[in-house]
């Protein structure tokens, strides 16, 4: 099937396949804002298969835990799902050079979102090192990177100054995270997803490093409604991937490899129209519980920026063409989202929830360039 075909040609196409089902597993509940993604790409990819491939979803990582979901996609449990490649640093190294550089681009809800998927899904499909990590654990990536927006210092008390930061415990989730931590005077504490609002309620730790989404969520804006970023500087924001487990990608006929690749455009807009309806509930959760999102003071984001410079000199020495690739993605996809037109796509986080209120973006420009890098790996 050539780049572009439309419907019809995948349903003609697709004609005298033998029906399939496809398990895959969704990391929320049904119907959750994050779990759309899922539910919208598989009736995406039913629909235009007319109804030869369909779905069997299994939610809330009911069929495997997080760390275990490549496992599943070999031994099949699952055939497609949400592989965090940042819990297994030794098995995807390559891959977790990449989400250790994660902090790049503007933090802003809209322009730091598009940026950031197109630079690290360029950098990642032109990557034989990272396609590499992923075949030798017997996964085929439809989805190289994805993630639900910047992370902040997301606090019990207020405070933008790096002294108001100083001496600090801080939940991490990343290597990144807790060296940037660490450059602010705090102290990195692990602590999973599921601890996280206990540890923040009784005070085992004064802040966590979280975006929106999570804290919106999680539930834990109410014990910790003060969040502080740096516009222009990240915190390492990992993210995840979407795979296929490599036999079963193998087992399928070209048209419907072409076509579950093809559609992956679906479950982009889902995770972003789902990241920004997270943002918009976050910021009305906030403003009731009389926090504040707030920019970090200069002394406070140059912390975070030596740390980030020292990040990247790191990888340079282990990835070097990796590091190089992504800055490269960084200024093109910076000037690419800027000349798209998007109505809005500079605003911050104050002017939010009036830019949201006006309805999603006609993003189909936007999905276009992107289409291009991810035809990349389509096969044919």
């Amino acid at each position: 099937m050539p780049p572009g075909s439309d419907k019809q040609a995948y349903v003609d196409a697709l004609a005298d396949m033998d029906p399939i089902t496809l398990t895959m597993q969704s990391t929320a509940p049904k119907g959750a804002a994050t779990g759309r993604r899922f539910e919208e790409y598989a009736a995406a990819v039913e629909d235009w298969s007319g109804g030869k491939i369909t779905f069997e979803l299994y939610f809330s990582n009911a069929a495997a835990p997080v760390a275990e979901v490549d496992d599943a996609l070999v031994d099949g449990r699952l055939d497609i799902g949400s592989v965090v490649v940042a819990l297994e640093p030794q098995q995807y190294p390559a891959n977790n050079a990449l989400g250790d550089l994660s902090f790049i681009g503007s933090q802003q809800p809209v322009e730091g979102l598009l940026q950031w998927h197109g630079a690290m899904i360029q950098t990642a499909v032109e990557s034989d090192e990272v396609q590499q990590e992923f075949a030798d654990n017997g996964l085929h990536a439809l989805l190289p990177a994805f993630s639900s927006g910047s992370y902040f210092l997301d606090c019990v008390e207020p405070g933008t100054a790096l002294s108001d930061l100083s001496g600090r415990t801080i939940a991490t989730q990343s290597r990144t995270q807790s060296s940037e931590a660490e450059e602010l005077d705090m102290s990195p504490a692990t602590i999973s997803y599921s601890e996280m609002f206990e540890s923040l309620q009784r005070g085992v730790v004064d802040c966590a490093a979280s975006s929106l989404t999570t804290s919106s969520l999680g539930g834990f804006i109410p014990e910790a409604p003060y969040f502080a970023y740096a516009p222009e500087e990240g915190l390492g924001s990992p993210g995840g991937s979407i795979a296929i487990g490599q036999s079963r990608w193998e087992s399928l006929p070209l048209a419907a490899q072409q076509l579950l690749q093809d559609r992956i455009d679906v479950l982009l807009q889902a995770n972003f129209e789902a990241t920004w309806e997270n943002v918009q509930t976050a910021l009305a959760a906030i403003e009731e519980s009389d926090g504040a999102v707030s920019e970090l003071d200069g002394d406070a984001q140059a912390a975070i920026a030596d740390a980030n410079a020292d990040v990247l000199e790191t990888v340079r020495g282990e990835h070097g063409d990796l590091a190089e690739s992504l800055l490269a993605a960084e200024e093109s996809w910076s000037q690419e989202v800027a000349d798209l037109g998007i109505e809005g796509v500079d605003v911050d986080y104050a002017g939010f929830r009036d830019w949201y209120s006006r309805g999603t973006p006609d993003l189909t420009a936007y999905f276009a360039e992107l289409q291009d890098v991810l035809s990349t790996q389509r096969p044919s």
